[in-house]
């Protein structure tokens, strides 16, 4: 039998009073649910009383539960969405009172032997989602009330607030314990890491720094500039090479970009986003470069005091890079050969064969057909590396692109640092233009950061260009200097150079040589130049 009236409400405000200093002590409570099922029916001795949790489906499952059907049901079960009156509340999200659940259209029977006739379902929201359901049943008509609907939904509000700190808690029990046990990990790796640094210290000093860069893929900056047919008939090719697994040889003179080219064969592939391992092929010597490109194990020689993973195997489902690849070694070539067949390699002093998923890209500046004839070269291994094969063009061959790198370079923070340059003179573009660049784009690119560097008041001048630039001076030139010469036929022979250079203009000559244009007119005059050469001004 229920209560009166006023013993029922006072009831319920002290049940009220006592859920909210007693639920946060439950948190942690290891049957969290059954204490807060236990304590409400303790206060109100009701025919049954459930608590159901929700999944993501809308599915609930009993956790606790009190009264009749605790012989009957047990935990765990579950009902599906959408079922009975707690599949309703569950898709509402809004509290249900039946007062006979024998009329009830929601109603479901679960065939157990038991006489509920009235059913009040409360759900239990947090953060707008409903994460359980209180169900309270009696065996009489009509038996539950408005009064025990408010008060249901009050101690709901409570719950919701427990269920959410209670989550909270073990989330945080369970990130301390998954922390705890990453440092604990950490701890270990870092001592024994700074046990293996300590050990190779002494050989990494004798050991020279192989080229090798794990490059992000924000290439932006890494662009090869220019639009001249010669660069652009390199870039189609590279579109087209480069979502293949073909090796490719990139031939060219030093400072012509090879490693740029190499780069973009490998960022517009699908290994893009895989690791870009170069190594410099004449920066070690040859037993250092056969560790650095396939590792080795511990005790394989004097100073291997651990494993090392080489460039081979760093490489694994990426690119690997070999920079100046004639400078190898024979030696050296035949183990590259068969890594290039085989798609395996043995690391030194190991008995396993390690195989790796990698894509080799060459480049030399040497004429390998020439280094092959010459027996410095293995015939076998030149014709695995150049199943294709780019020729990077020349600067000189490429002159139209020239004032484009000037304005790459002087406009680019990387080189010259962060000068700003306001002002170039336009003979400077000219002249820069004219020059056949022996050194190709890293002299040039070298040449601009002097000029940056240099440069007063934020403009670079035509006397601000190395005199070698502005006049150079051709084999056949220098050839015609002896020692036996007088001052003056020097100076002779530089100034009709200076003004062949300026196409006849004695004012740029004038320029050029430092002196004004009245002192070129003497000297002309003097060594009979004038009438004779009859040189415009």
């Amino acid at each position: 039998m229920q209560p009166g009236s006023r013993e029922k409400q006072a009831a319920q405000l002290r049940l009220l009073n006592e859920l909210s200093t007693r639920l946060q002590s439950l948190l942690e409570s290891d049957n969290f649910h059954q204490e807060v099922v236990d304590l409400i029916q303790r206060k109100f001795d009701w025919y049954c009383i459930h608590i159901w949790s929700v999944a993501q489906n809308h599915s609930a499952r009993l956790e606790a539960q009190a009264g009749a059907y605790r012989d009957h049901l047990k935990i765990g079960h579950t009902i599906a969405p959408g079922e009975g009156i707690t599949g309703h509340v569950i898709g509402s999200r809004k509290s249900y009172l039946a007062g006979d659940v024998s009329t009830d259209p929601n109603f479901t029977n679960l065939s157990l032997p038991v006489q509920t006739v009235a059913q009040l379902s409360v759900p239990v929201l947090w953060d707008g989602s409903c994460v359980a359901v209180l169900n309270v049943e009696s065996d009489e008509k009509n038996s539950l009330d408005d009064e025990d609907l408010m008060t249901l939904e009050s101690i709901a509000a409570q719950v919701a607030v427990a269920i959410s700190n209670r989550r909270l808690l073990i989330d945080a029990q369970s990130f301390n314990r998954k922390l705890q046990s990453a440092v604990d990990e950490k701890t270990l790796e870092l001592r024994k890491a700074h046990e293996r640094i300590l050990e190779q210290q002494h050989l990494l000093q004798k050991e020279n720094k192989a080229l090798k860069t794990l490059v992000s893929q924000d290439q932006k900056s890494m662009d090869p500039v220019g639009n001249s047919p010669a660069i652009l008939g390199i870039l189609a090719m590279v579109d087209k090479i480069a979502p293949t697994t073909a090796t490719v040889l990139i031939q060219g003179e030093s400072g012509t970009g090879k490693e740029l080219i190499a780069r973009q064969l490998h960022f517009k592939s699908e290994r893009g986003n895989k690791p870009y391992v170069t190594v410099n092929c004449g920066a070690l010597q040859e037993a250092l470069l056969e560790s650095e490109l396939f590792g080795h194990e511990k005790g394989a020689f004097t100073g291997a005091v651990n494993q090392k993973m080489g460039l081979c195997e760093t490489a694994d489902g990426g690119t690997l890079f070999l920079d100046e690849i004639g400078e190898l070694s024979l030696g050296i070539q035949a183990k590259l050969l068969r890594f290039l067949q085989e798609g395996e390699f043995y690391r030194i002093g190991g008995k396993k064969p390690i195989r790796v998923d990698v894509r080799v890209i060459s480049a030399t500046n040497r004429d390998l057909e020439l280094e092959v004839k010459e027996s410095r070269f293995r015939e076998d291994l030149f014709y695995r590396l150049n199943t294709i094969t780019l020729r990077m063009p020349p600067l000189r061959k490429r002159k139209e692109d020239i004032p484009l790198l000037i304005e790459y370079f002087l406009k680019n923070s990387r080189f010259g640092g962060s000068i700003t340059i306001k002002r170039v003179d336009p003979r400077v573009i000219e002249v820069l233009t004219n020059y056949d660049w022996p050194g190709n784009i890293r002299e040039l690119q070298n040449t601009i950061e002097r000029l940056k560097i240099l440069a007063e008041n934020q403009e670079i001048r035509l006397e601000d260009i190395p005199f070698g630039i502005r006049v150079p001076k051709t084999r056949a030139e220098a050839a015609d200097f002896t020692l036996d010469m007088s001052l003056e036929d020097v100076e002779k022979n530089h100034i009709l150079r200076t003004l062949a250079y300026n196409h006849g203009n004695k004012t740029k000559a004038a320029q050029s040589l430092g002196i004004t244009i009245k002192t070129l007119y003497n000297k002309l005059h003097r060594y009979g130049i004038v009438k004779a050469q009859q040189l415009g001004g």
